[in-house]
């Protein structure tokens, strides 16, 4: 028995002490965790697989992945990608092959800050995931399809989560002066909602400051202490909304908007590459065929971001920002690649024409003839996936393509 963990456990951040301990603890996430709610069902049923947990900061990934720990009656370990290794990830498995040899019990890996893993580290983790040696729980607050790799996409099960909503916080606030044995202002308890943007952790970090100097100072110099920033946090609002606002800015043309969701990102401390990344992706979705140098413009500005930062990385993004915005708009690219894929899942899986296969004696090659095109089949069923958008660069395209195929 350890007679200091008393001391040791009241030295630890509020946050951390009123972490839940179950699922009847758990505020926030009603669709996930809620009686009827998918992980709920999952947990009961003792059936959770490989997961990802995507969500905003404080939304209560971390807690969740303890509490699933105890639930299931499994070994639970945790790593954070910004300083686990592969090494790490080998010793886990090791420790978790031998958990369940010697006591038929699973290891559940909880991966905090997933997306910080790069293609190999990821690829460490694939055998493990599929031979059921670990169940892996990673966190992630970026987007798990930008920032994941195809393969290991296809071994999890993805879960967002939403920022706790206004009444989940004035809950934790509750709770937590409620253990602390004090009382709070309904002003204050305001200020602090609006500063924690549906961050628990903000949250109970602002009622632990307020306990630590409310009988020091008059509520007014708590409130402007508050207010001061409140002020500040309201810079860094959701970012998925802003980024939201950013693109549909650039699909709609707008110029003066895009440039405004670009500086609020920027300045609310937004990762440059993030934007850029997401700029690269809108060149060709809603530019595409209609102005192929938008990518290049595009491309251009990631590779930027990678070499340089802050305040000049701004210039070029706003370079790529204007000019993506200005291009003129199509989506065909979009649409025909969605439309091939759509017609594969529907399960027509057609082979490959007898001409076109591997080292065929039958196969033209298109440069041997008039203007480097020779018709021939290329594909059995003849279907039309790539439709020329109403601009002018694609108006030249489909003239040119009638021209090649008309009969």
């Amino acid at each position: 028995m350890n007679l200091f963990k008393e001391n040791y456990e009241d030295k630890k951040p509020l946050a951390y002490r009123l972490r839940p301990q179950n699922l009847d603890d758990f505020v926030g996430q009603e669709k996930l965790l809620g009686k009827d709610g998918i992980i709920t069902k999952l947990i009961e049923n003792s059936t959770l697989t490989n997961s990802i947990f995507f969500g905003p900061p404080g939304c209560g990934k971390s807690s969740l992945g303890e509490i699933i720990s105890n639930t299931l009656d499994c070994n639970f370990e945790k790593l954070n990608a910004t300083v686990a290794s592969v090494s790490d990830i080998r010793e886990v498995a090791e420790r978790a092959r031998k958990n369940i040899e010697y006591y038929n019990k699973k290891t559940i890996l909880f991966l905090d800050e997933i997306h910080r893993f790069n293609k190999n580290q990821q690829d460490a983790l694939l055998s493990y995931c599929e031979d059921g040696t670990l169940i892996l729980i990673g966190a992630t607050t970026e987007n798990p399809y930008y920032n994941l790799n195809n393969a290991l996409l296809s071994r999890v099960m993805i879960f967002e989560f939403k920022a706790l909503n206004r009444q989940d916080i004035e809950s934790l606030i509750e709770k937590a002066l409620k253990y602390l044995k004090i009382d709070m202002e309904n002003e204050i308890k305001n200020i602090i909602m609006d500063i924690s943007q549906g961050d628990s952790r903000i949250a109970l970090n602002y009622v632990e400051l307020y306990s630590n100097i409310h009988s020091q100072i008059s509520k007014e110099e708590v409130l402007n202490l508050f207010k001061e920033r409140n002020v500040s946090f309201h810079k860094k609002q959701d970012k998925y909304d802003m980024i939201s606002a950013l693109i549909k800015s650039v699909r709609g043309s707008d110029p003066d908007s895009a440039i405004y969701w670009l500086a609020r990102l920027l300045d609310g401390g937004e990762d440059p590459r993030y934007i850029a990344r997401r700029l690269f992706i809108e060149a060709s979705e809603d530019i595409g065929m209609a102005n192929s140098e938008a990518i290049l413009i595009a491309n251009a500005a990631m590779n930027a971001s990678e070499r340089i930062g802050m305040p000049e990385i701004r210039i070029i993004l706003a370079h790529a920002v204007i000019y993506l915005a200005i291009s003129t708009k199509s989506n065909s690219a979009y649409l025909a690649i969605d439309s091939a894929l759509s017609d594969i899942k529907k399960g027509n899986l057609q082979a490959v024409p007898f001409n076109i296969k591997h080292d065929n004696v039958d196969y033209k090659y298109p440069h041997n003839y008039s203007e480097n095109f020779i018709k021939q089949k290329y594909m059995n069923e003849k279907k039309k996936y790539y439709i020329p958008g109403n601009n002018k660069n694609e108006k030249l395209i489909l003239e040119k393509l009638n021209k090649l195929w008309s009969d």
